[in-house]
């Protein structure tokens, strides 16, 4: 089944349109999500894609995915960790990070603190092929910049872990 996105302007207002999965034209955007989650010792999940992926087939990378048509961030979030990796979140678990805009997309980046170990994760085989854990470290330096994201996100991304690893988001 093909699933439907709604449309935003850059500013992350709904526009009222929809679209099938995809690249939205020039100057409409879709809502993504990334979470950064953490064991209870401070590591960071990390999965490695499926090598049937579309984009970035087999790239260890953090956990995300589109929002569906009607869903919130935060809805999308919490269903994309029980999905690709089976780890339940609650809203009350999450800390919000911030936006990222780049073309075509918008990016709202979560992290959160749970405490489980890798047997605990059920992969969705489609999506992911593996998942492991990484230091604050090696995830900004092995897998965001190796990724290939642009230096305005990994800083984003590297002052919100700091911020949540010394638990100045309470």
């Amino acid at each position: 089944m093909t699933e439907i996105w709604d449309i935003y302007d850059r500013y992350g207002n709904r526009t009222g349109r929809t679209m099938k999965r995809g690249i939205p034209k020039e100057g409409d955007y879709m809502l993504c999500v990334h979470i950064y989650l953490l064991a209870s010792d401070n590591r960071f999940l990390i999965q490695k894609r499926s090598e049937n992926k579309e984009s970035h087939p087999g790239e260890w990378d953090i956990t995300g995915g589109a929002a569906i048509s009607g869903e919130s961030s935060v809805d999308a979030i919490l269903r994309e960790t029980e999905e690709e990796v089976g780890i339940k979140l609650d809203e009350k678990d999450l800390y919000y990070a911030g936006r990222f805009v780049k073309e075509r997309r918008i990016i709202e980046i979560f992290f959160a603190k749970k405490d489980f170990e890798l047997p605990d994760c059920h992969i969705q085989k489609e999506e992911v092929d593996k998942v492991a854990f990484v230091s604050y470290d090696e995830l900004v330096g092995d897998i965001l910049m190796k990724r290939g994201r642009s230096r305005e996100y990994v800083e984003l991304v590297s002052k919100a872990a700091m911020e949540f690893l010394h638990g100045e988001n309470s």
